[in-house]
This record gives C-alpha cells, structure tokens and sequence, in this order.
C-alpha cells in the first residue's frame, strides 16, 4: 500500500491449525540517508511458549560473500543474551565465513547484537550497508551473515552434507531466545526467555 512517505506492506504468520500467530507490518520510507524499514510485529491469540527469536531475512547476492564484512557494535564473537559477557562494543572486520563458528553438526551462529553499522561486502563497489535505530530504552537489532538459511542447516547432520551456495542471508534480529545449556545443566533463565509481545524496530539501508 502506498503511503504519504513511501510503502507498506502488511502480512499475517500462522501456522496450519493454530489460532496463535503474528501480525506483520513493514514501512518502507526513502529518506536522503537511505531506504528507512520500519517492522511492527503482534502477537495474537493464545502463545504458550517462548519465540526463538523475531527479525527480518534479506536475501542478498552470493558474490558479496567473497568481500569483507565490517560493523560497529558488539564483537568481536557471537554472542546472546545470556551469554556476552566476552562480547563488547567496538569496530571490527571479519569475512563471511569468520563470523560462524565451525560446530560439529551445522546449526545457525554467528549471531552479533547491538548493532551500530554494518558494511556487506566492503571493497566491493557496491556494498550494503545498515544502520540501526535505537528505541527509546536505546536498544538496537542484532546481525547475522549466513551462506545457508536455517532450513538448510536443520536438513544435514554434518558440515559436509550442506549444499553448494549461491546465496548469501542477513539476519536482522531485534531480539533471540537464551541459549540455556540443556545438554549439561538448566534451561534458559526467565529473564533471557523471548516471550511474545509486540515488537518494534528501524533499520537504514543504503
């Protein structure tokens, strides 16, 4: 739908045979730094368990995966809400594969929260970049380079069974569950648990 600034698109997510989904809005406004996307999302119906994790995919060029990848925020490693305490904020570069953290069996990683800026495929002449918004508490979205979405990842048991990639996947995400350590000790602690409830968040594209 067109806008007095620019689009907006609005979609509904609900799984077959549930009456627990969420409500989609993104506001797309040019602005003379860049392209604005503004994301609402709400909760209805009756949720009785936690979300992993709430954000937007952009699927981008496989090429750009061949460049280096700069950002300003928390580094220089993954890290999550319940376990950053290596993690602080700073300027940092790394390629693609650098951000992801070779475990045995595939799974997603190399999540960075707190994202200040963010160049994809630096050096190569027509890179991405992203600029957060903080909210009014002053928080900002976390980031994700990914040469296979979560899909593909959950298909294989072994790093090599992946398939070949032509494509490259950035993970925006304004908020991810606790990690907890299930295999060896307690789940996550209540205040890491992403429960539904309505959520918002701005990014700048350019």
């Amino acid at each position: 739908t067109r806008t007095a600034g620019g689009l907006e698109t609005r979609m509904r997510v609900q799984a077959a045979h549930s009456g627990a989904g969420v409500d989609v809005a993104f506001r797309w406004t040019a602005t003379d730094r860049g392209l604005l996307l503004a994301t609402e999302v709400v909760p209805f119906g009756d949720w009785d368990c936690t979300w992993p994790r709430v954000g937007v995919r952009i699927d981008l060029p496989g090429a750009l995966a061949e460049h280096p990848v700069a950002w300003h925020g928390t580094g220089p490693g993954e890290s999550y809400a319940d376990s950053r305490t290596a993690a602080r904020v700073g300027r940092f570069a790394s390629s693609v594969d650098g951000l992801a953290v070779a475990y045995a069996r595939p799974q997603e990683t190399g999540h960075r929260p707190g994202l200040r800026a963010l160049v994809v495929g630096d050096g190569s002449g027509t890179p991405l970049t992203v600029t957060t918004v903080p909210d009014a508490a002053g928080h900002r979205p976390g980031f994700q380079l990914s040469r296979w979405t979560p899909q593909q990842m959950t298909d294989v048991g072994h790093p090599h069974e992946l398939p070949a990639s032509d494509g490259l996947h950035l993970f925006l995400d304004d908020a991810q569950h606790g990690l907890g350590s299930r295999a060896c000790g307690p789940d996550v602690l209540p205040r890491h648990a992403l429960w539904p409830s309505l959520r918002t968040w701005e990014v700048l594209l350019g």
